[in-house]
């Protein structure tokens, strides 16, 4: 988390400084610019006046370039020169780019086409305004003609919006006036004739429109799923239905958006033109000296053929065309009368697929979705389709009428009896075994103890006399002057050692001692001091001096409170050793037992059993010879849906029931629904994304036929 703090910082600081120093950079260029323009000014001499005319062409320029609704007003009329090699630059505030214009170092305006002309060397002639220069002229532009060329140009627009037969003027600028001869070849080379104007085709709209690729439908698809979500995992009705409703009418509108019939769109429309193709070079690659062109008819309009056209269609340098382009973005549709969009659309209609795909990915990631939310898919399915057909709830208080009428999966069902808890061994352990009252047998036969009981030596180790300790009021003075004296860490005599050692050898023969025998003497000769007895060599020692003792009153041990509770601890697991045998004996022996009757399995919502987690054998012996009492048989109240119905390896008739599945299963139904409608809709859309892909392949081939190109 540090380093991702620290990265997020570093990033931070990297961004508020690029900004900052690109900030001061466009300030210190705008002062040196505005430091040129200064000493432009002192230095330079005027070289004419300004006309009128060129002060009115100059007038829609004269704006701040940053901020374009700001005017700067010219300083006089007096026209300066001005040389030097063209720079720009510029900055970007929220989404927008302004470009500075650099001639010499002195920032201008460039009206008109002028930035056409610009070279590496630059002369121009310029007026000041403000802390700008505006160019009246620069290497061979000049105002007045770049004023007329636009007048041209808006010309030609109008024409070719207008679709006015006969030559198409100038759209683009060159280096050659209006007055200038040319040969004929070169003006017919040049010339664009427009034929006629028409409105597109039904085909060359819908080739120009498509149908999309359904994000619109897919998106309300997705929402539609979201507010099912929402609806199914609500507890509240009204909410609930509010949800529901939401996504009925997302979906409904998704589905009206799909399959609704197409019509067609607003038509464009179409010029028929001719002219000679001129390719025309945009970029050179340097490394491998290829030369990207641009084909244009006489220079003026700059055509697109259609993607599988284009193999097909020769455009060369100097051929004669005749096309059918659309007005607006200059899309050829009709190819030298040889290819046509409206014929191949007509004769090969087109074929959709991409719409499919998005509906089905849409319905993959609902299905996956639903499937991972639902706690239980294939219930929510039976209990859905069980309540849409069934009877209604059943009630049982008999075991012997639920077992000869099994519920079926989905029906929901109402319980009430006198049941015994199910003995289980954990994994297969079964000194380890627990007492399941998720798992409940309805009746069936009754249980007998078997003949196993816990000797009386295993009982002595934790009866509570197994050790007797009282307390010495001069031991505590000591022990308190000594630091001590309390906690644990208490002085406490043991008042029958030789009754604790007699339990212990009762409990630990010589042939088969539990494993934890050897722990428990060592412990014991560690945590017991006799001042009597003197130095003790080993348990046998200690042994023997308490047997040849004779005097009356038992020979007292000093120990500490804290080495007492080891003692007992270890006296405890030599116990447990001991009864784990009979524990599993004991489980195996109930387990052996349980038979007949209704076995009912709870899912969730029961009780913890009575034995608790973490516990001893001990605890376990007792859990277990409690089942044999008044408490064997517990009333019990279970209500939820059968999520299955069956019988285990013995035959006995069971049931698994959810009591988390209400009455009225409105959210079971709405998860079925959701899972349902996303199989559906990947079932619809994914079949009808297969079968257009291929038709799309077969298309191909068919308008391959068509041209009589090669097939694809």
């Amino acid at each position: 988390m540090g380093f991702l703090v620290v990265l997020k910082l570093l990033l931070l600081v990297i961004v508020i400084g690029t900004a900052i120093y690109s900030g001061i950079v466009y300030s210190a260029r705008r002062r040196g610019s505005a430091k040129e323009l200064s000493n432009l000014r002192e230095q330079a001499q005027p070289l004419r006046r300004l006309s009128a005319n060129e002060r009115e062409a100059l007038t829609p320029f004269l704006v701040q370039p940053h901020k374009p609704g700001k005017p700067v007003h010219l300083s006089g009329d007096d026209v300066f020169p001005l040389r030097g090699e063209y720079q720009r630059h510029g900055i970007e505030t929220n989404g927008q780019q302004t470009w500075h214009h650099m001639i010499g170092g002195v920032e201008v305006i460039l009206p008109f086409d002028a930035d056409l002309f610009l070279s590496h060397d630059n002369q121009a002639e310029v007026v000041f305004a403000d802390k700008l220069a505006v160019v009246v002229r620069l290497n061979d532009f000049e105002l007045l003609e770049g004023a007329a060329r636009e007048a041209r140009r808006d010309t030609a627009r109008d024409q070719w919006r207008d679709g006015a037969r006969g030559h198409l003027e100038e759209v683009f600028v060159d280096d050659d006036t209006r007055e200038e001869a040319e040969d004929e070849a070169e003006a017919a080379r040049r010339r664009v004739e427009i034929h006629d104007q028409r409105q597109e085709t039904p085909a060359e709209t819908e080739a120009r429109l498509g149908r999309g690729l359904g994000l619109l439908p897919g998106l309300l698809w997705a929402l539609a799923f979201l507010a099912l979500g929402l609806a199914a995992f609500r507890e509240s009705a009204t909410w609930m239905g509010i949800w529901a409703a939401l996504a009925l009418a997302l979906g409904g509108w998704a589905l009206w958006l799909f399959w609704r019939r197409r019509r067609p769109g607003p038509a464009g429309t179409v010029n028929r033109v001719s002219g000679v193709v001129n390719l025309v070079p945009l970029s050179i690659d340097e490394a491998s000296g290829t030369v990207s062109v641009a084909a244009t008819l006489g220079g003026k309009l700059t055509f697109q053929l259609p993607d599988h056209w284009r193999p097909h269609a020769p455009v060369e340098d100097g051929q004669r065309l005749e096309l059918d382009m659309r007005v607006d973005d200059y899309s050829v549709v009709t190819y030298d009368r040889k290819l046509s969009l409206d014929e191949e659309y007509r004769r090969c209609p087109p074929v959709y697929w991409g719409r499919h795909l998005s509906l089905a990915l849409v319905a993959v990631v609902a299905l996956l979705v639903g499937l991972g939310a639902s706690p239980d898919p294939a219930g929510d399915l039976t209990q859905t389709a069980y309540w849409l057909g069934s009877a209604g709830t059943l009630r049982a208080d008999d075991p012997e009428a639920l077992a000869n009428d099994l519920p079926e999966s989905g029906r929901r069902v109402v319980l009430d009896g006198q049941g015994r808890c199910q003995v289980m061994p954990v994994g297969s352990d079964w000194s380890r075994a627990d007492i399941r009252c998720d798992r409940l047998r309805w009746g069936g036969d009754d249980l007998e103890r078997p003949d196993l009981e816990l000797d009386e030596a295993t009982l002595a180790l934790t009866a509570d006399d197994a050790l007797e300790a009282k307390s010495d009021p001069r031991l505590r003075m000591l022990a308190l002057l000594r630091g001590g004296g309390t906690g644990d860490r208490e002085p406490l005599l043991l008042t029958n050692a030789p009754e604790l050692v007699a339990r212990v050898d009762q409990a630990c023969p010589v042939d088969d001692p539990p494993r934890a025998c050897a722990t428990l003497r060592t412990v014991i000769l560690g945590a017991l001091n006799f001042p009597e007895l003197g130095q003790l060599q080993d348990w046998g020692d200690l042994r023997r001096r308490l047997e040849e003792w004779d005097q009356e009153a038992s020979p007292q041990a000093v120990t500490l409170k804290g080495h007492l509770t080891s003692i007992r601890r270890q006296l405890r697991s030599v116990a447990e050793q001991r009864t784990r045998d009979r524990v599993a004996r004991l489980a195996e022996a109930i387990a052996g037992q349980q038979r007949g009757g209704v076995l009912v399995e709870i899912t969730a919502g029961t009780a913890a059993g009575p034995i608790p987690v973490g516990a001893d054998a001990l605890q376990r012996w007792r859990a277990l010879q409690d089942l044999f009492g008044e408490n064997g048989e517990q009333p019990f109240h279970v209500e939820g849906v059968v999520t299955h119905q069956g019988a285990d390896e013995q035959g006995t008739p069971g049931l698994i029931v959810d009591p988390r599945r209400g009455e009225q299963p409105w959210q079971a139904l709405l998860r079925s629904i959701w899972i349902l409608l996303a199989a559906a809709l990947l079932l619809v859309h994914g079949a009808l994304w297969l079968r257009n892909l291929v038709a799309a392949r077969q298309r191909r081939r068919a308008v391959a036929r068509l041209h009589g190109w090669p097939a694809a």
